[in-house]
């Protein structure tokens, strides 16, 4: 009696708990990933870094001058790749760079251009965390010409 009780009040428990939705899903209750934001903390002013990811300055080198500027910089930080290189796609134009390709191989590696300069971001995934590394260099021969370009708001 005490097993035949059990297994009632079993079945029960799991067919209640199967009844948890109220309805069909709807396409409207899936909801797309929100964009990731610009940090306000950016090392370079006209390269944005997506909000939450934070500098490895052990593996970061900078050096920057009225005619040139140069630098290695290694975020850490939590969204999905794909995420990472959309906000880059979509951010670096706004701040007057020129999306010019990307290669994808387990990482992700985005090249953008001015006039006088080159900046490549890497995009790698390990576990949990996304590891961004933005390079950014002057063209060969160029680099005389480098004038900061801020962002049009």
């Amino acid at each position: 009696m005490f097993i035949r009780y059990s297994f009632i009040m079993l079945a029960s428990v799991l067919l209640l708990a199967g009844c948890a939705t109220s309805g069909p899903v709807l396409d409207d209750d899936i909801k797309a990933p929100k964009a990731l934001n610009v940090s306000t903390a950016l090392k370079f002013v006209d390269v944005p870094v997506p909000s939450g990811f934070k500098m490895i300055t052990s593996q970061s080198f900078t050096f920057e001058n009225d005619v040139l500027r140069v630098g290695i910089l290694k975020y850490k930080g939590r969204a999905s790749g794909d995420r990472v290189a959309n906000f880059y796609k979509d951010q670096m134009p706004l701040y007057n760079w020129r999306f010019t390709n990307m290669l994808e191989y387990g990482r992700k590696i985005l090249n953008f251009e001015r006039e006088d300069q080159n900046c490549i971001i890497v995009i790698e995934p390990q576990g949990m965390s996304v590891f961004v590394t933005i390079t950014i260099a002057p063209k060969s021969g160029r680099a005389i010409t480098y004038k900061s370009v801020t962002r049009d708001d």
